[in-house]
């Protein structure tokens, strides 16, 4: 087959990453792929909001099948201006009109994201989770030399999608900072591009424990499974995510991870990880109990060994293999429709 996607995977994102890695799948199975507007394709494969209606339109004209790939809504805490997030999500469900076929990352996608859209009639469509490169991400991938000596190792990620919701995961992050700032055996390091008021607010709070790793450009991706094998923990902040790929990526290195009880992470990690009580909401970031958060947290790094097995066991349900030839399937079954 002929694949096209809806945009080239450079750039910053959980969609694009999704791009990159199916679409090298694809590739190592013998298909081709294009990347855009390609009106010569088998078959398209429209992801997230990545696609363009008049593009999806020239799709149609030359009787190509749509596959859309849904992810997550935008909700009215991600931007200052309301007005834009309802646009943005009218823009969504007019993209998805024009799908053949539709996939939701997660239960939570489906029936809460975009049920609260459609007033609980969504389109129908099937639910297959993400997976990650692993020949990547995986537990023998050696840790960076830069491990600090004699300290548990907390990460978190600085940069969380919108400034807004960015802002929210490191107020959070820097609430669970402070909480250990006398604590001589922890260390913690936020990591990749920060938006302008998380940057300010890191240096703000001048808490000797926070190392910030080049807060000023992206995370190379190449990077990202030593920075997991590295870590003790990883630090999960954001809420109403789909499906993060941060969680996946985590559960292949058998990273520990605690997050906050939002979004598709309980469906995700089950008992794998430790998830701090929270009240979930769509129209604001949710209220996170901190000292809850903090709880999960000791009680992980007490038991280090046993949530790294958890993970890698919870990381079979996640396979690569598995999760892109259940794609290519339904691409191949809309060809041949």
């Amino acid at each position: 087959m002929n694949i096209g996607f809806s945009s080239h995977y450079e750039g910053y994102g959980g969609a694009r990453t999704w791009i990159r890695n199916f679409s090298q799948y694809c590739i190592s199975k013998g298909h081709k792929v294009s990347f855009g507007c390609d009106p010569t394709v088998d078959v398209f494969c429209s992801v997230a909001n990545l696609s363009k209606i008049q593009e999806l339109e020239i799709i149609k004209k030359n009787n190509i099948k749509i596959l859309q790939r849904l992810g997550a809504i935008y909700l009215n805490y991600n931007y200052p201006d309301i007005n834009l997030t309802k646009t943005k999500n009218k823009n969504l469900m007019d993209l998805i009109m024009y799908s053949d076929s539709i996939i939701y990352q997660s239960i939570f996608s489906k029936t809460v994201l975009f049920n609260s859209l459609y007033n609980g009639k969504e389109p129908n469509g099937n639910i297959i989770y993400n997976s990650t490169n692993t020949s990547m991400f995986n537990p023998i991938i050696p840790p960076l030399d830069k491990k600090p000596k004699n300290k548990k190792l907390i990460i978190a990620v600085a940069y969380w999608g919108t400034p807004n919701t960015a802002t929210y995961s490191m107020e959070i992050f820097l609430k669970i900072a402070d909480m250990y700032r006398y604590n001589k055996d922890i260390e913690f390091w936020v990591l990749g591009r920060g938006y302008k008021k998380q940057v300010n607010l890191i240096n703000k709070s001048n808490n000797p424990i926070i190392t910030k790793k080049n807060l000023y450009d992206p995370i190379d991706y190449r990077l990202m499974p030593q920075y997991l094998r590295t870590a003790d923990l990883i630090l999960h902040l954001k809420a109403n995510e789909a499906c993060s790929n941060l969680v996946i990526e985590s559960m292949h290195t058998g990273t520990p991870l605690v997050g906050i009880g939002s979004g598709s992470l309980p469906e995700l990690v089950n008992d794998a990880a430790l998830l701090a009580s929270c009240k979930p909401n769509l129209t604001s970031f949710p209220e996170v109990d901190i000292r809850d958060l903090k709880e999960k947290i000791d009680i992980t790094l007490a038991n280090l060994d046993l949530y790294k097995n958890k993970m890698l066991e919870r990381a079979k349900f996640f396979s690569a293999s598995n999760t892109y030839d259940k794609y290519l399937v339904k691409l191949k079954n809309l060809v041949n429709e």
